[in-house]
């Protein structure tokens, strides 16, 4: 699917059930999006098709009890084993959307890095593809929330995990590169998936105002109710046009889209 395909889906889906809207977003928006935005064509190979078809999911493990947006704050780490073959990973994660489920992880951890020039080592974030299957990867319990209940939520836990060196993303010490990459690509899809949310919210307003009689009259005809639904269509159009723009705008292979995206997720989502 093109941009626009999938902000057609997630609309579809945003406005019957958001926790499977979350789902989708957790495992392609940015679950496996790192592979296909900064993997090689070796890792693409290995992991994309089982991923695309639904048979393994995914999931993007950045988040930690101390660091969120701030990427560069992470504790997780990961040593280079002595044989050179594999980095040995140690660390938390906590609200992972599909953290529960998934086979394939896109987790940041800091890795040191030496300077060629100088010898100095230096403590850079890196990404890797972790599946649950090397070993040492564990998780929590679903978190309890208010909403988006179907969606798995859960702390991702790695204990001496042995992840090959193939399954580096992006390289040694890109490891931020690689998430801005992936959150900018990503985020378009709140404002579709929140357009898809607000057509049913607006339909079913609707349907209530043109049946709903109170002193002798349909409440659609008072003008209070009137521009309540007005109000309603207005953000919606808004909303709308603006994820579509962004979408419209990836497709025609323009990069600098980061802005918007971020405005057209914001104000959706407020």
């Amino acid at each position: 699917l093109n941009n626009t395909q999938y902000a057609r889906l997630t609309e579809i889906v945003g406005g019957n059930d958001l926790g499977v809207g979350i789902f989708i977003g957790a495992h392609q928006s940015i679950g496996f999006k790192g592979i296909l935005l900064a993997g090689t064509p070796e890792q693409k190979e290995q992991y994309l098709p089982k991923l695309a078809s639904g048979e393994e999911f995914a999931a993007f493990a950045l988040t930690e009890p101390a660091s969120g947006s701030d990427a560069g704050s992470i504790k997780t780490r990961a040593e280079l084993s002595p044989d050179g073959k594999h980095w040995i990973m140690n660390g938390a994660k906590i609200w992972i959307s599909n953290g529960g489920i998934a086979e394939v992880f896109t987790v940041f951890a800091k890795t040191p890095v030496t300077d060629e020039a100088t010898g100095t080592v230096t403590e850079k974030v890196s990404a890797f593809i972790v599946e649950r299957s090397f070993g040492g990867v564990t998780n929590g319990p679903p978190e309890k929330k208010m909403g988006i209940k179907c969606s798995n939520t859960a702390e991702v836990y790695f204990e001496n995990t042995p992840v090959p060196v193939e399954n580096v993303l992006g390289g040694i010490g890109n490891g931020f590169k690689v998430a801005m990459q992936i959150l900018n690509n990503g985020r378009f899809g709140m404002g579709a998936a929140l357009s898809g949310t607000m057509r049913t919210v607006i339909t079913k307003a609707a349907e209530h105002a043109t049946q709903r009689a109170q002193f002798g009259s349909r409440i659609d005809s008072y003008g209070a109710i009137q521009e309540k639904l007005a109000r309603m269509a207005m953000i919606h159009y808004a909303t709308e046009s603006m994820a579509y723009m962004v979408s419209g705008t990836m497709d025609r292979g323009y990069e600098d889209y980061h802005l918007e995206a971020a405005i057209s997720k914001v104000f959706a989502s407020e």
